[in-house]
């Protein structure tokens, strides 16, 4: 028998507790207490009411205040093959991947591509740390491709370890499988992490013992369980549901950037176009630049500063766009924009 332990990194559970009030005597004197009171419940209501309503448009104004508007631009991303080391095989894999990638981009918010395994990688990730995969080559094509989000995922082999439940004498012995999934999310301009990602399932089944010397399993022992596939797949399939809500709420949240591609006599290149949501006239910031750091793919890039001026487009393509900018502007190839309006 399988037992599902549901959101067991994730998942916070309460009780919902039902109470009950004692009967009230019905008499004159009793109903003219219960008008008063009802009457000063009612007011204290009113003014809860009031309160929580100045309270929410002050609650508005602050975030306002502290939360950069939406660009309404889609970011890319460029999504890699996800890492099977799980024992899935091709064909589950490639149908929770459509799924995450379904989930992920339910309302059009984003351009996502799926990208392409590079040769030898399988070798540089084959037991990620941390459940973070890297791969350098394939974060320069991005960059090269004008992508603001690389995605990797990575699909853990199980882990399964015997455990004792209840009191004795009604202790049982039980195997505690845990399934997980790591989600990644780089930053392409900068080469840093933006985030990183754990959703897994437990699930218990009945352990296989033959004698008491079974209970104590050494460290070298490997634990086998037998879980039924519907088991699994809905486990799966709830882990992959999770990671892409939440992943996508993140990179919605964050704001849009991109960077000056060239410049010539015919204007500034930049690497947004129409395929994101850029019109004729939109302005985007030149951002500066801070100190210097080391990125995932061993270059030195310089961290974000303030703004150094602006840009106009002018003319706008598919994936890239025009702008102009200021008579005298010393602006370079490489500096990152912003959304402005």
């Amino acid at each position: 028998m399988n037992q599902l332990v549901r959101g067991s990194r994730f998942t916070v559970q309460g009780k919902t507790v039902s109470c009950s009030a004692s009967r009230i005597t019905d008499t004159p004197s009793c109903r003219g207490f219960l008008s008063s009171a009802l009457k000063s419940v009612l007011l204290l209501l009113i003014c809860l009411g009031l309160v929580a309503a100045s309270g929410c448009a002050t609650t508005k104004k602050l975030y306002d205040k502290v939360t950069p508007g939406s660009s309404g631009l889609k970011k890319r991303l460029l999504v890699l093959p996800f890492w099977d080391q799980a024992g899935l095989g091709e064909e589950k894999l490639e149908q929770l991947t459509e799924q995450f990638l379904s989930l992920l981009n339910r309302d059009g918010a984003f351009v996502v591509e799926r990208g392409r395994r590079s040769p030898g990688a399988a070798d540089r990730a084959r037991a990620p740390e941390f459940g973070i995969v890297t791969d350098p080559e394939q974060a320069r094509r991005a960059y090269q491709m004008g992508m603001n989000v690389m995605i990797t995922a990575v699909f853990t082999p199980f882990e399964t370890q015997r455990i004792k439940t209840g009191l004795w004498p009604f202790r049982k012995i039980k195997d505690e499988t845990e399934i997980a999934m790591y989600v990644n999310a780089f930053d392409v301009l900068n080469g840093t992490l933006l985030l990183t990602r754990l959703e897994s399932v437990k699930i218990r089944t009945e352990a296989d013992i033959f004698d008491e010397d079974d209970e104590d399993l050494s460290e070298h022992q490997k634990i086998q369980p037998e879980i039924d596939e519907k088991t699994l797949a809905k486990s799966f399939s709830e882990i992959v549901d999770n990671q892409a809500s939440e992943v996508s709420s993140a990179l919605r949240e964050r704001p849009w950037l991109g960077r000056i591609v060239s410049i010539d006599a015919s204007g500034i290149l930049i690497n947004a176009g129409s395929d994101v949501g850029v019109v004729p006239g939109s302005v985007f910031e030149v951002l500066g630049t801070a100190e210097t750091i080391t990125s995932v793919t061993g270059q030195s890039l310089a961290l974000l500063g303030a703004p150094i001026g602006e840009i106009k487009v002018t003319q706008v393509l598919r994936d890239q766009a025009l702008a102009s900018g200021p008579e005298g502007a010393s602006f370079k190839p490489g500096q990152v924009i912003r959304f402005k309006k």
